[in-house]
This record gives structure tokens, sequence and C-alpha cells, in this order.
């Protein structure tokens, strides 16, 4: 049997770049219980004509869509990563596009990078059986990269 090649989320953060600082530095979202990049697509262009080829459709790649991330936290209303300086709230806020990074930090040795900006800074939920949570969304714009983690 074959071992699996598998890893666990141990110690993956979900980082934006402080703009403007020199080397480059990152701030680290506190408390993220999970990631999720979701929904990366592309569009559909339907070039079939009346003589297209056994009678089938000829589609092409249109436009591509980043997706989106969901980042679920446990809420700190203190922490500057959830609602202070260069937080989630305040990148909500203020609108701008910024370079974020899913660091897979010691289960591999790169990181998935890209740009985007914050398109819900967190929908909080308090309940009775567990921590206040947050759940915020960062939009993809533009395309992804693999780097090495730095």
């Amino acid at each position: 049997m074959t071992t699996s090649t598998g890893k666990t989320g141990k110690g993956v953060m979900f980082q934006i770049r402080k703009a403007g600082v020199s080397p480059v530095a990152w701030w680290t979202i506190a408390n993220v219980r999970s990631i999720n990049f979701t929904g990366r697509s592309a569009d559909e262009i339907d070039f079939t004509h009346l003589l297209s080829t056994g009678g089938y459709r000829e589609l092409r790649q249109g436009f591509k869509d980043g997706g989106s991330i969901g980042i679920d936290y446990q809420f700190d209303a203190t922490e500057d990563s959830h609602v202070g300086t260069g937080g989630l709230l305040e990148w909500f806020t203020s609108g701008n596009t910024f370079t974020w990074r899913i660091n897979f930090g010691t289960a591999w040795s790169f990181a998935l990078t890209g740009s985007g900006f914050v398109s819900n800074p967190g929908d909080i939920d308090i309940n009775v059986d567990g921590p206040i949570t947050g759940a915020a969304t960062v939009r993809v714009t533009g395309d992804t990269s693999l780097v090495a983690n730095t």
C-alpha cells in the first residue's frame, strides 16, 4: 500500500501584504479556523454554427473568474487583524485591493498568492455552544500563483 502524501492544515495562515513596507511584511489574520478557496470558473462562449461537425456544440473558454476565499475565525473585537489597522474591517471599509497569500507554513515550502478585496468583513456568530466566530470573504481579482514560501 502506498503511504498518503496528504497534509493537515496545521500552521497554514491567511495573510495580507503590508503595502509600502520593505522588506516585504505580512499581517496574519488571527484565530483562523478554516480557509476555503472556491468558485474559480471560466465563462463558455458558444461558437456553434449550422454546419458544426457531428452536430456538437463548439465551445471555447471565455473570461475567467478568480473565485473567492472564505475565512472562518474566532472573532476578537480587540484584534487588529479583525477590526484594526490592516485588518479585514479596514480593508472592507476602504474598498482597496491588496495582495494576499495562503501561507502553507511548515506543511509545504510554498504559498498561494494573488490579489483581492474584502467583500464581507465578517459575519459574526454568537451562540451558547462555542466561541464567537466570524466568517469573512475575500473576492479574488486576477490570476493566482504558487510561490516559494519566504
